[in-house]
């Protein structure tokens, strides 16, 4: 086929190319050469591969010159880049090829190349040629120089190496004293130039820094109807539900029957006057049971360290301080009594003791019902009726959003969720009436209005997402801190408008290739090369971007950052993902 035929090629050169050769460098090898058709050998990772502008710029510096160019290559990168640039280029070439090539005197030089497709790609003057004759052995080699025609031996060739030894000389070479020292200074210069290279471009510095993080939070207002058509409108759901509960509440009043427990206190007085007490004075002790001083008394004053004392007979009341009736519980041992009728400073001056256990009191007692009992079972029976009811409200939305395969929440807004009156039935039949407890019954209608909670996350996410600060990125959205506002609602059309906000947490951008990254990045470089690592962390660490930076130096005995900032590095060591819709 045609597309196999070898192609010729006149007037043409190959060049060797090492991996570390500038551009440059190329150019000054080849311009010189008295070839039409350059054609460079490439190795793999070779610096000219490395960019189609290199490619490029080489290739128009050889066309300003009447030359034209080629390249040979096994590099898949440097093969795409060249046929980027629109330089012809071949995979490799083949020495057996070029010898079915016949020699023509009277013509040009030729080659036979392939193309990056062929099998081959050779050219004839850059191989090396076959002797027209056999190549002689070492034995025929030193036959000749012998001069001789029978056979090489060892014994034979350590005999004429002895008779032909050299005579060992010392080679003395003379310098002149300037050559010297001018050997001598420019040997120590190339160490110092060295020297100050390797101090310049060797040493390099990775920068690891944490960003700082703040809280971002973006509101925005979203109107709740029962036809959406706009952006930032949801679809109201109507909830309703209704409750009926029946409580059981105790009777508090009391008919007792038993008898009260009684005793001897004996007072004490530790006042310097006497303390005149009226009868039914209260004793009482810690536990609440009172008792009552039956008769009117006159506890004599202290002398000196002496308190005054008397004793005096006292019976229990039939209810303690939280109207629970006393009956056998009055039966007490030798207790401490303070009296409740005096004043803080004076009940520790005026007290009573009994030494010996209160008697004779026994329980037997009937429960009553009391108005006040109806009143208070009608209260606790309305809250716990809206209890109920908003619990079955939002139990409700919980089953509607299933019925419509949506996540439905309750806009809990006591403007939004209304309660009507509560239908109660009070037995005010049981008033007087001896009885332990009763029961009392009721009814509520409860309405609300849900929306779809995940279109109102999707929509205020979308707008955190847009509001974020330049320079900053957003990792984290708190689904969590979402809160609603309701600014203004129409019960009757059902129609809502709320503010609906949620937070998120951004951080300052710290990649390089990140535009405020790289601003970040352009500044700490410039300020701190040339600083000691002390001086530059202290920089970095106080800049409002940073958290937390951590530096890391080659080599590892170098004092300073490098003065050169193309040898400082900078790194984000966060690990959170940025959040974009």
């Amino acid at each position: 086929m045609t597309e196999n035929k070898v192609k010729k090629v006149s007037k043409k050169k190959i060049c060797f190319i090492q991996i570390d050769e500038e551009i440059t460098t190329i150019f000054e090898r080849v311009k010189e050469l008295p070839y039409k058709d350059i054609y460079l050998v490439v190795p793999k990772r070779a610096i000219l591969l490395q960019s189609v502008v290199n490619l490029k710029i080489l290739k128009q510096k050889l066309e300003e010159i009447n030359k034209g160019l080629a390249i040979i290559t096994s590099d898949p990168n440097g093969m795409k880049l060249a046929h980027q640039a629109e330089i012809q280029v071949f995979d490799h070439f083949d020495i057996r090829k070029a010898k079915e090539v016949k020699e023509d005197e009277n013509k040009e030089e030729s080659a036979l190349l392939s193309p990056v497709n062929a099998t081959s790609n050779e050219i004839d003057d850059a191989l090396p040629s076959r002797l027209p004759r056999k190549k002689a052995s070492i034995f025929e080699v030193v036959k000749q120089l012998r001069g001789k025609e029978k056979g090489f031996s060892l014994k034979t060739f350590l005999k004429e190496r002895k008779a032909n030894k050299l005579t060992k000389e010392s080679l003395n070479l003379y310098l002149p004293g300037g050559v010297k020292k001018f050997l001598s200074i420019l040997l120590l210069g190339s160490f110092l130039l060295f020297g100050f290279i390797a101090y310049v471009v060797l040493p390099g510095a990775t920068l690891y820094i944490e960003p700082a993080a703040d809280v971002i939070s973006k509101g925005s207002n979203i109107t709740l109807t029962p036809k959406p058509n706009a952006p930032r409108e949801l679809k109201s759901y109507p909830i309703e539900s209704r409750v009926e509960l029946t409580i059981t509440h105790p009777s508090t009043g009391i008919v007792s029957e038993g008898n009260n427990a009684s005793g001897t206190l004996t007072i004490i007085n530790k006042q310097n006057v006497p303390q005149d007490l009226i009868a039914q004075t209260r004793f009482q002790t810690d536990d609440g049971i009172i008792f009552r001083l039956q008769d009117a008394i006159r506890v004599p004053a202290a002398s000196g360290e002496t308190p005054g004392t008397v004793e005096a007979y006292v019976v229990a009341d039939v209810l303690d301080v939280n109207g629970v009736a006393v009956g056998a519980r009055g039966n007490i041992g030798p207790s401490r009594f303070f009296l409740p009728g005096l004043r803080e400073e004076t009940r520790a001056l005026v007290y009573a003791e009994s030494y010996e256990d209160m008697s004779g009191g026994e329980t037997l007692v009937r429960a009553l019902v009391k108005e006040d009992d109806l009143l208070a079972a009608r209260e606790k029976l309305e809250n716990e009726l809206r209890e109920k009811a908003f619990a079955a409200l939002k139990k409700q939305v919980l089953s509607e959003g299933n019925r419509l395969g949506l996540n439905l929440t309750l806009l809990e807004d006591s403007d939004v969720v209304l309660y009507q009156s509560p239908i109660i039935n009070v037995p005010y039949e049981f008033v007087n009436q001896e009885m332990d407890d009763f029961e009392i019954s009721g009814s509520i209608n409860i309405s609300g209005v849900a929306y779809d909670y995940d279109a109102l996350l999707a929509l205020l996410k979308s707008e955190i997402v847009n509001a974020q600060t330049p320079g900053k990125q957003l990792v984290r959205i708190d689904e969590s801190s979402v809160s609603i506002n309701v600014i203004e609602l129409d019960n009757s059309n059902l129609i809502y408008k709320f503010t609906g906000s949620i937070q998120g947490i951004e951080e300052y951008e710290i990649d390089p290739k990140l535009e405020g990254g790289s601003n970040l990045s352009k500044k700490i470089k410039e300020h701190i090369a040339g600083l000691s690592i002390e001086e530059a962390k202290d920089y970095v660490q106080n800049l409002p971007e940073v958290n937390k930076v951590e530096i890391k130096i080659w080599p590892l005995w170098s004092p300073t950052i490098p003065t050169l900032t193309e040898n400082i590095k900078i790194k984000s060591m966060s690990q959170e993902e940025v959040i974009e819709l």
